[in-house]
């Protein structure tokens, strides 16, 4: 009797190290499966319908503050059309773009406009993506946990056996950098 609970403790603690380091290897998955541009491994590892739904939220809300901003400092008509045209033309384009097959292909395009040497968007290399970067890690329930940098935070949950992204979440600073700059 003494030796079976021996082994279920340590098939207990085997698990949980395992639950621990689980997203890890999967972040892991998620990064290599972005590098090479492989959409049906990117269709595993993200829930891509939830995902959408986070994006159009996150641009929503960027675009009431601008709109809230623009109307306090009364800007011009076009900046009233854009606060309300805007969010339409954005979700369509979420929709069209968050996608595996278009993460996909532009992955590879970045890729081969980088091997010519005339880069437009730098999709990072495997040594850019340098886990020390990687802060912000923590669980944020027994089947959810978020991970990022300073500028973004993934989140994902458990479903049945592996993990998914289903939102990311960008710093505002990082959004007006990358549009300043052009990407």
């Amino acid at each position: 009797m003494k030796k079976i609970l021996i082994v279920i403790a340590v098939l207990a603690v085997l698990a949980l190290a395992g639950y621990v380091v689980s997203p890890f290897f999967y972040t892991s998955s998620l990064k290599d499966a972005f590098l090479a541009g492989d959409s049906n491994k990117l269709a595993d590892l993200i829930d891509f319908p939830a995902l959408r739904d986070s994006l159009k939220e996150e641009v929503a809300t960027i675009l009431s503050q601008q709109a809230k901003e623009s109307s306090d400092s009364n800007q011009s008509a076009l900046a009233s059309l854009t606060a309300f045209v805007g969010p339409t033309f954005l979700n369509k384009a979420v929709d069209m773009y968050c996608t595996p097959d278009a993460i996909a292909g532009f992955v590879k395009k970045s890729n081969q406009v980088q091997s010519n040497n005339h880069s437009f968007f730098k999709i990072p290399s495997a040594s850019d993506l340098d886990w020390s970067k990687l802060k912000n890690f923590s669980f944020t329930g027994p089947t959810s946990f978020r991970i990022g940098t300073n500028h973004i935070t993934l989140f994902a949950r458990l479903e049945w056996f592996g993990w998914k992204v289903y939102r990311i979440d960008v710093s505002p600073d990082f959004l007006e950098e990358a549009a300043k700059t052009g990407g």
